[in-house]
């Protein structure tokens, strides 16, 4: 007679086996998606301004960025957060001489290939200015903003063919703003000449730098 068998013939270590597995499968099948893997995200960065930039990803330096070059970034795709400050000015004691651009932060999903970097923030122009001093007098420089002004450099005065020279920080262009070169070779007090805000307008496109002159002493 052929040899007959059943299910009660199969090892019972086979069918606990057999048990497990499919309960494998399907608790595989019931499993939340998991998180999907980090990647690399690349983009450019343009700085477009005169001072260098420190550029940070999460609060952590990943690169100083002088003014006019750029560079490419890679970064995880789980970065949340590009933070950029641009670097200061220093007066002729050695302390740096805050502007009116603070940190600036700016969403890493939001940036597709690119990002710029330029004197146009959040819909406010910022403007810096490069200041020859073709008169024998030392002079204070302020910027004023309709109500109050900033001290914002001490400008040396010319020595024989050689021009007195000082570079500002970033300020807001505002209607009413205007430079002002003081007498006062510190502290910006006493008689002033100014340029108006007429004249601060014709700033260079993207950097918002301006090259002006003082040819009379105030």
């Amino acid at each position: 007679m052929a040899a007959s068998w059943s299910v009660f013939d199969v090892p019972l270590r086979s069918l606990v086996a057999a048990a497990l597995i499919a309960l494998g499968a399907a608790c595989e099948s019931n499993r939340a998606p998991s998180e999907a893997t980090p990647f690399a995200v690349r983009f450019s960065v343009n700085n477009h301004l005169v001072s260098p930039v420190t550029i940070s990803i999460d609060s952590i330096p990943y690169v100083i960025l002088m003014g006019g070059k750029s560079t490419s970034l890679t970064v995880p795709s789980t970065a949340k957060l590009l933070t950029w400050t641009s670097a200061k000015t220093a007066g002729s004691n050695g302390v740096l001489i805050p502007d009116d651009i603070s940190e600036v932060k700016i969403s890493v999903s939001g940036i597709s290939t690119s990002l710029e970097i330029s004197n146009v923030i959040n819909d406010q122009t910022y403007i810096t200015a490069g200041i020859y001093n073709l008169t024998n007098a030392s002079v204070s420089v302020g910027v004023y903003d309709g109500t109050s002004v900033t001290c914002a450099a001490e400008l040396p005065a010319a020595v024989g063919a050689a021009r007195g020279f000082t570079q500002i920080g970033y300020y807001k262009l505002l209607p009413a703003t205007e430079l002002r070169a003081y007498r006062a070779p510190s502290g910006c007090t006493g008689a002033f000449v100014s340029w108006p805000s007429s004249q601060l307008k014709a700033f260079q496109d993207k950097s918002g730098l301006l090259a002006l002159t003082l040819d009379t002493a105030p």
